[in-house]
């Protein structure tokens, strides 16, 4: 089966933007006092979801490259992992930005949420 040069370049780029992207997770995995603001502020948790969120779109946006490239379809699990990620990342950025909205909201002199 032919491809065209649009069609090869298209599939290039997300075999080549995952690994970019599974790294840039692990490495705020690695080192998650270096999360992006997005996803800084709240809990640890928040910024252990971004991460791991991150790793698991890389692979998974790597493998839909490869897939694309052989000319077949992505397999359902592949997918499946993708839709998770995904969750994950809005999840803990959702979650961040709540919490910080919450200390900017509490005055200095006041306990914070949950504190008594």
């Amino acid at each position: 089966m032919v491809e065209s040069v649009v069609d090869v370049v298209v599939d290039m780029v997300p075999l080549l933007m995952g690994p970019l992207i599974a790294w840039a997770g692990w490495d705020t995995l690695r080192r998650p006092d270096e999360v992006p603001h997005v996803a800084s502020g709240g809990p640890p948790w928040t910024r252990r979801c971004w991460s791991v969120g991150f790793v698991l779109l890389g692979v998974t946006v790597t493998a839909l490259g490869g897939f694309g490239l052989a000319g077949r379809e992505e397999v359902w699990p592949v997918g499946l992992v993708r839709l998770i990620a995904v969750g994950l990342v809005v999840l803990s950025m959702g979650a961040a930005a709540v919490s910080r909205a919450r200390k900017r909201r509490t005055p200095a002199g006041e306990p914070g949420v949950g504190a008594g």
